[in-house]
């Protein structure tokens, strides 16, 4: 005899969740939308949802979240059918620490350009965040959804979507189309414009995000962009959390610790961080009593971050495909990896950073370590390794710069780099295929097939793809050689042994 399906999570249900896991500590039924975020996966769940609840308990006021998203998953199935609500659980070895959050009080999601309600879906989406009450839109859209070319940070007008949303300004496919049409309407209305935060993994992700609308802009309307370029305001901000993609198991775990189904769970760390730009005029939630930064220059949080964390993850993540591990705490345990990480920041990165005020750089690089050993998250490394085109730039491109100007190692980043080569080119030293999901996928999968196996070749191919890359690599001809040995390496060897020989080199 099969168990019963659990009751689902809801406004009904909520007395059913065991008296352990913490409510809201405010009067929910009370709240009204006053942030739009665009984009709800669950980095937004466990990150600027929580944040916002806590400043919610500390000084309430009317900043419910209003989510929308323009691409999958479709929020009706999850929180929409759970009126908001979700639990988050934060894990950190065998310790596990559940919240109830209620601040997402309201849902849409625009169905696919084929489906009959899509027009009236996306109209609906676009009055929302028009409304005056909206006072700030949060973005969590991926390093993809700017239509960006990752070498330049500059809008793709070439991009489909881009070009889509240029012949058909008011029925938009992208996020900086939307953006861009809900300011205009704004504007026609006489609303004041909301601050605008990108909370992505994008290098100056809010001046990334304004020269996208603003491109957009002087495309479609020159005067409109004109215009936003003096009135709006786009946010720099730093996020940090460690937050994997939610599994079937972790759903069924809790569901049969709680007896309750819970289709919007999330699962982060316990660690979080957010630094965000202080520089807009109008009122926001109380984020800073829930412990973010407000400061007056992000730029030295957000390199600090990128190159340590996300460089530690994009550095190992492409290796730890290659050497056959499913999860980003079984690369990290590995001594040989991890001594890898270690020296490769240690020795390439740090030397090159920025002084970040409050910050102890060496004591930040012992806890990110720790962090990416956590065996309690299910971090896929080919989920981080997912759109790795978009962000190699800031994560190990820029560190490689950094470190030829200023003559110091770099041997650990090109060793990184060529992992993400050979990952691109669709196969392992074994031969075994490897699924790549890029937007430059095609073409660097027909890269590694045209190279037949020659390093040198895939190196000089991949190189010249200039929106990754840009042109001063491709003429770096110490650099192309390195990197062609690296990857030589990699197309003969397991990863693993090829980092082994290479911390026992420097050792030597």
């Amino acid at each position: 005899m099969t168990n019963p399906t659990p009751p689902r999570l809801g406004p009904a249900t909520l007395d059913r969740l065991p008296a352990a896991i913490r409510r809201p500590g405010y009067d929910r039924a009370r709240l009204t939308p006053g942030i739009l975020h665009l984009g709800v996966g669950a980095f937004h769940r466990c990150h600027q949802a929580e944040y916002t609840d806590d400043a919610l308990e500390a000084a309430f006021g009317p900043w419910g979240i209003l989510g929308v998203n323009l691409r999958a998953p479709d929020l009706s199935t999850s929180l929409g059918a759970q009126g908001g609500y979700y639990c988050r659980e934060l894990r950190e070895g065998e310790q596990v620490e559940r919240r109830l959050i209620g601040s997402m009080v309201e849902t849409i999601s625009v169905p696919g350009a084929n489906d009959a309600s899509h027009a009236a879906t996306l109209e609906r989406a676009l009055a929302a965040a028009s409304r005056a009450s909206i006072g700030v839109v949060t973005l969590t859209v991926t390093e993809k959804g700017y239509c960006h070319i990752p070498a330049t940070g500059e809008l793709d007008l070439d991009h489909p979507d881009i070009r889509h949303d240029i012949a058909n300004p008011s029925a938009p496919s992208s996020v900086p189309g939307f953006v861009l049409r809900m300011m205009a309407r704004r504007l026609e209305a006489g609303t004041p414009l909301p601050a605008l935060i990108s909370c992505d993994n994008v290098p100056d992700n809010g001046s990334t995000l304004r020269r996208s609308v603003l491109g957009l802009a002087q495309a479609i309307d020159p005067a409109l962009g004109d215009r936003l370029a003096r009135e709006a305001c786009f946010l720099n901000t730093m996020v940090d959390r460690i937050v994997p993609a939610t599994r079937p198991e972790d759903i069924d775990g809790f569901a049969s610790q709680t007896d309750v189904l819970d289709m919007g769970l999330v699962v982060g760390e316990p660690f979080r961080m957010w630094v965000i730009e202080n520089r807009f005029a109008g009122s926001m939630p109380a984020w800073e009593k829930a412990g973010a930064l407000f400061v007056d220059d992000v730029a030295p949080y957000e390199i600090l971050k990128m190159r340590v964390v996300n460089g530690i993850q994009s550095n190992l993540c492409q290796l730890g495909v290659l050497s056959g591990l499913e999860f980003m705490s079984d690369v990290m345990a590995d001594g040989i990896f991890r001594a890898f990480a270690r020296r490769t920041i240690e020795r390439e990165v740090m030397p090159n950073l920025p002084a970040v005020h409050g910050i102890d750089v060496p004591a930040y690089l012992t806890e990110t370590i720790k962090r990416l050993t956590n065996p309690a998250l299910k971090h896929r490394t080919l989920q981080i390794s997912t759109d790795g085109s978009q962000k190699i730039k800031q994560r190990l491109l820029e560190p490689l710069r950094a470190a030829l100007r200023a003559g110091t190692p770099c041997d650990g980043l090109l060793i990184g780099i060529a992992g993400w080569m050979q990952y691109a080119s669709g196969r392992d030293s074994s031969g075994r295929k490897l699924p790549v999901d890029d937007p430059f996928a095609q073409r660097t999968l027909a890269i590694g097939e045209a190279s037949g196996g020659d390093a040198a070749t895939l190196v000089g191919k991949m190189l010249e793809i200039d929106g990754i890359f840009g042109f001063d690599l491709s003429a770096d001809a110490a650099i192309k050689a390195r990197l062609s040995d690296a990857v030589a390496r990699l197309m003969q060897r397991p990863a693993r042994l090829v980092v082994r020989d290479f911390l026992a080199s420097e050792a030597g």
